[in-house]
């Protein structure tokens, strides 16, 4: 790989937790917590998971940061998965007609995600937030 700066690196995995967050973990917390508060419209969601109707705000709230961690701790799991088998598998980003290996870009994949840092791409990109 040709030597970048840390800025381009800091760019590059920006581009990729930017599509994460919102593309992958917001939209499914966004569309978990709609069921989990009984605010979805979808009928067959609704009835489905009907019982959660019951549950007070305090535990559908509760029910909403298990989702969130879940979701997140998925992502965390699924990055960590290239880094650990960068000899068998490759997660690529693609600008410029240049190919980035995302596990060379990052010191550690899953750790860009942060939910617990200022820096990380939850922070950053999510326009839901809710990290617990």
């Amino acid at each position: 790989m040709e030597s970048i700066s840390k800025e381009q690196k800091q760019a590059i995995l920006d581009a990729f937790g930017k599509i994460v967050i919102e593309n992958v973990r917001d939209d499914a917390l966004y569309i978990s917590m709609r069921i989990a508060t009984q605010e979805t419209i979808n009928p067959v969601k609704i009835k489905k998971y009907g019982i959660l109707s019951s549950l007070s705000i305090e535990q559908q709230e509760a029910v909403c940061d298990l989702l969130s961690e879940t979701i997140t701790d998925t992502i965390y799991r699924f990055l960590e998965m290239f880094e650990e088998n960068n000899d068998k598998m490759r997660l690529v980003l693609i600008d410029n007609m240049k190919e980035y290996n995302m596990v060379d870009i990052s010191e550690k994949m899953g750790s860009e995600i942060a939910c617990f840092d200022n820096c990380g791409w939850i922070q950053k990109f999510s326009s839901i937030g809710r990290f617990v």
